[in-house]
């Protein structure tokens, strides 16, 4: 009679050698699962797709990570919107989406673009205010980065009371003279108030320090200051003359006589004519150097740092009158006689007839 063989445990060896083969199987099963997984986990998380040109992503304010996820996903930027939602979620990072507009290269892997995305190193743009452009002016350049923020903008502006708080130098009923022109670099997200705070900044280090500093000696407000700078860069062509200009006119301020600025005919009509008429001087508005005496009530555009230093520290001039030459060069004749000037005004004349 034959017995089956048993090991030390009375369990048959037949048995011992089946259930080895199902854990075995087993085993290898699971590690294929895991292979596979983390094949797939790498594949949908952790390589890039691959395109060449750099490319814009943007979180819109107060987006969740779904809506987000999927339009990365629609856009072709990552493979698996469910992936990237399933890794943020485990890894705690599902709730911190900054807003603004991502740069995202063909090199960054899903986990990397969420990094990006995470970390509000949003792109930022350029922007370039000139010198001498009225408070509504500067609303066009602000439209061709942040057109969503133009609205706001011209409304922030004509709030003074809003800053006055954090920028104390604001006087006026807008904040015409105090947008500082330079060049900005802001987020494609910026809104409107970070925009003109940080143009009231740029005035601040470059205008309103300097005053501090080195206050005029005569005694001159730094309203004062602010409003013969305006017309500095709206009158000076020339940076050379930006000074003797700002002499003329404190010349004229001490001899009791009008400023008689053109430029403070066009800021009154609120137009940018190209000749100023004898039809045009008789508009009434505090604004117009032609009728009223002294400057006018406020700045009549945005000066830029040299025309305010100019108006802080005007050059010791004889003149009183200033005519341009008419060449191209935006130059002036400046006279010390009302006879010199009116023979420099009639040269003037005889060129345009020419």
């Amino acid at each position: 009679m034959a017995y089956e063989r048993q090991d030390n445990n009375g369990i048959p060896a037949v048995k011992r050698a089946r259930a080895g083969r199902r854990l075995l199987a087993i085993g290898l099963i699971l590690l294929a699962g895991a292979g596979l997984f983390a094949w797939q986990a790498d594949r949908l998380l952790f390589q890039p797709i691959a395109f060449r040109e750099p490319r814009a992503v943007v979180v819109p304010r107060n987006a969740r990570l779904r809506q987000v996820a999927e339009r990365l996903r629609e856009g072709g930027f990552i493979p698996s919107a469910f992936a990237l939602r399933a890794y943020a979620r485990l890894a705690k990072k599902d709730n911190l989406l900054k807003a603004g507009e991502y740069e995202v290269t063909g090199r960054m892997s899903p986990v990397q673009i969420l990094e990006l995305l995470n970390s509000g190193r949003v792109k930022s743009y350029w922007v370039t205010i000139p010198e001498g452009k009225w408070a509504s002016e500067v609303s066009a350049y602000i439209a061709e980065r942040w057109p969503d923020a133009v609205e706001e903008f011209d409304v922030l502006i004509g709030q003074p009371d809003r800053w006055r708080s954090r920028f104390p130098f604001i006087e006026g009923n807008t904040l015409e003279g105090f947008l500082f022109p330079d060049t900005y670099l802001m987020s494609k997200g910026a809104g409107a108030e970070q925009i003109i705070s940080t143009m009231l900044k740029g005035f601040e280090e470059r205008c309103w320090k300097a005053y501090r500093a080195n206050p005029p000696r005569d005694g001159r407000s730094f309203y004062q200051v602010m409003i013969l700078a305006s017309l500095v860069e709206a009158e000076a062509r020339a940076p050379s003359e930006r000074a003797v200009i700002a002499g003329v006119y404190m010349n004229r301020l001490r001899a009791g006589m009008k400023l008689k600025c053109d430029a403070t005919v066009l800021y009154a009509h609120q137009r940018r004519l190209k000749r100023v008429l004898n039809s045009d001087l008789t508009i009434i508005s505090p604004y117009n150097t032609y009728e009223i005496n002294g400057l006018p009530v406020g700045p009549i555009c945005n000066p830029g740092a040299e025309s305010f230093k100019a108006a802080l520290r005007p050059a010791d001039v004889p003149y009183l009158y200033y005519v341009v030459k008419n060449d191209g060069s935006g130059e002036h004749v400046f006279s010390r006689t009302d006879k010199e000037h009116e023979a420099a005004r009639q040269r003037y004349l005889e060129t345009l007839r020419q």
